[in-house]
């Protein structure tokens, strides 16, 4: 199995649900950390619990970025840069969910869903890449949804942007594959996150994944030989989509 002690991981949206609950199965790794998401004062919150649940006793370095906004993923990746001269793993996991009937959608929030879930994934993986490339080895790990494969009513906008990504990433993938860079898509099912409604969560939360359960398998992903690609993967709930 591939070792993740010191890896340098970078988590976008890495304050809370399966962004924080990837840090800390990452963290009792072994890895060297990077958190960013919009509030600095959430990310901080969020390293300290890293460094306390995990047992790691080194705290994520933390680093502000609002992924829609190319200033602010650019003063982001400067700064990891600098700290620890690129990353050997990115796990694109920032993103926003707007769940309305298509009639009922503003231009404001196609374009926010665009430019969080596909624009902001995307200059986020490019930053990564290219230092990727030139070493010869690298991980990209988006967290898309089954929403890019599977009809829901409600969430056209957030289908579109994943699939979107998915469409992306498989471009990505043959483009980088050869200079032995792994681009993977999890396509994940209903995670209780609060990217669902507090009535829905407590609906439904027997029957949803939780976001411990997500980090699990991306651990186990990243661990794989260096021979193994896994391009795609969907985790669904035992009893299937709500």
């Amino acid at each position: 199995m591939t070792s993740l002690l010191n890896k340098v991981i970078w988590i976008t949206g890495g304050s809370r649900g399966i962004g924080l609950a990837s840090a800390i199965a990452l963290a009792s790794k072994g890895t060297r950390l990077i958190l960013s998401a919009r509030s600095e004062e959430d990310l901080h919150n969020a390293a300290q619990k890293v460094r306390s649940v995990s047992g790691s006793g080194v705290a994520p370095l933390v680093v502000p970025c609002d992924v829609t906004k190319p200033e602010s993923v650019q003063t982001a990746w400067t700064l990891i840069s600098e700290q620890f001269g690129g990353v050997d793993i990115l796990i694109n996991n920032a993103g926003i969910g707007i769940f309305k009937p298509f009639l009922e959608l503003t231009l404001e929030e196609i374009s926010l869903s665009l430019d969080a879930n596909i624009k902001g994934a995307f200059l986020c993986a490019q930053a990564a890449a290219r230092g990727m490339q030139e070493r010869g080895s690298g991980v990209i790990v988006s967290l898309n949804s089954v929403a890019a494969k599977t009809t829901f009513t409600g969430a056209s906008i957030y289908a579109a942007s994943k699939a979107g990504l998915m469409a992306a990433n498989r471009v990505i993938r043959a483009e980088l594959r050869d200079s032995g860079v792994k681009v993977i898509d999890l396509f994940v099912g209903a995670t209780e996150t609060d990217i669902w409604s507090p009535a829905n969560r407590e609906e439904f939360r027997s029957r949803m994944m939780q976001p411990e359960d997500i980090a699990a398998a991306i651990v186990t992903t990243l661990e794989l030989p260096q021979r193994i690609m896994p391009e795609e993967i969907i985790l669904r709930p035992q009893l299937g989509d709500l």
